[in-house]
C-alpha cells in the first residue's frame, strides 16, 4: 500500500486566504480553519481542477481498504 505523500510546506509569503485566492490558485485546505496559521495551497491549478499537480495527485489517491466485521448473529 502506498504511504501517503507529505503536505508540501508554504512559505509564509505564499500562503493565500480566502480573500487572497485568485482564480488560477490551488484550492486545497491547509491546517484547522479556526486556527490563524490556516491557509490554501495557492500553487498554480492544473486545468480543469480546482487543485495543483500535488494536489490532484493527492485527492485521487486509492481508498485504502476497509476491514469489515460482522456481529455473531444469536440464533
Amino acid at each position: 500500500m502506498p504511504t501517503p505523500l507529505p503536505e508540501p510546506v508554504i512559505p509564509l509569503e505564499q500562503r493565500k486566504s480566502i480573500e487572497t485566492l485568485m482564480a488560477h490558485d490551488c484550492r486545497w485546505p491547509i491546517g484547522d480553519p479556526q486556527n490563524a496559521d490556516f491557509h490554501f495551497c495557492g500553487k498554480q491549478k492544473v486545468d480543469g481542477h480546482p487543485y495543483c499537480d500535488f494536489h490532484v495527485r493527492r485527492a485521487n489517491q486509492p481508498t485504502r481498504p476497509r476491514t469489515v466485521s460482522y456481529p455473531l448473529l444469536a440464533g
